[in-house]
């Protein structure tokens, strides 16, 4: 059984995928590269969000042909071995493209796209949908195509679009998807403990699963969900110290990725991490005006004295 880690916007960046992978998940994503931008010789995209560890994997999205495959051209000229097509982006700004989860609704553009890049990469090739799109709910013909050209996976977030994250992700459709192809499905959405993991993963079957909002300030979610099916319990218990020592470790990394702009990006994160512990709501709004590391760790520390 397969741990993925979801391709995240303004997560899954170089400083916590340092995190991540001391947990050693099976793979990582980078956050999702737009083809436009790595075609257009874009600073922040080139140099920021494709800053590599070993193993990282991209997912990337965009829908014309051409620029979709210079730019995975690209990616696989800085070494990586993996890329992932987004066919399952909820977002307004990226749909509205016809990127992302629009693609679902013109499949003969998906399958003619993912040929084109298979059929001229020396690389793994995968991709991510979602259930549905507007009146296209056809997952299974999507999943069929992936099948056709032998897709090295095929992964299903259990929601449409217009969902986004709200109600409940449809488990009951991905495990009619794994009962209709042969090719590797993993499973998204909703995976927040080892007990969802295991559970999902036992009723559909699926070959692994991919991990988004639940890893929000947990990291420790992967090597829980590896106790749980290797031991059959959870051993790992995450403490208020072990969080608030996280978050140091995971400060440093960041300021010295990015220096002084981590401060900022950094307090999202830091709200994840301390969600639900004694006294953190009221410390919420003080973090977000601190600027110097040495006085958000002070004020860190006055939740486990």
């Amino acid at each position: 059984m397969k741990i993925y880690i979801a391709p995240i916007a303004g997560v899954t960046d170089y400083s916590y995928r340092k995190i991540l992978k001391s947990y050693e998940p099976d793979m990582m994503f980078t956050e999702m590269i737009s083809s436009n931008a790595i075609v257009m010789g874009n600073e922040k995209t080139k140099i920021e969000m494709l800053k590599l560890l070993p193993g990282d994997a991209v997912q990337l999205f965009g829908k014309d042909i051409k620029i979709m495959l210079e730019s995975a051209k690209y990616i696989q000229s800085l070494g990586v071995k993996h890329i992932d097509i987004n066919a399952g982006c909820p977002v307004r700004k990226v749909v509205k493209n016809g990127y992302g989860s629009a693609l679902l609704n013109d499949p003969k553009h998906l399958e003619e796209l993912l040929k084109t890049l298979k059929d001229n990469l020396d690389m793994d090739l995968s991709l991510k949908i979602r259930i549905g799109y507007g009146k296209y709910k056809e997952p299974i013909k999507i999943a069929k195509i992936a099948e056709k050209l032998n897709l090295k996976f095929l992964t299903v977030h259990g929601r449409t679009k217009e969902q986004m994250y709200s109600g409940t992700a449809n488990w009951e459709v991905i495990k009619q998807i794994k009962e209709e192809v042969s090719i590797p499905i993993i499973g998204n959405g909703d995976i927040f403990t080892a007990e969802d993991a295991y559970n999902k993963v036992k009723e559909s079957n699926v070959d692994g699963i991919m991990l988004a909002r639940g890893i929000f300030g947990n990291p420790w979610l992967i090597r829980q969900i590896k106790e749980k099916f290797e031991l059959g319990e959870v051993k790992t218990i995450v403490t208020d110290r072990d969080k608030i020592e996280m978050i140091k470790k995971h400060f440093k990394i960041a300021l010295e990725d990015k220096g002084k702009r981590a401060i900022v990006e950094m307090r999202k994160h830091i709200c994840w991490y301390i969600k639900g512990m004694k006294n953190s709501s009221k410390i919420k709004n003080e973090i977000n005006k601190l600027e110097k590391l040495e006085d958000i760790e002070r004020l860190l520390d006055t939740l486990i004295i």
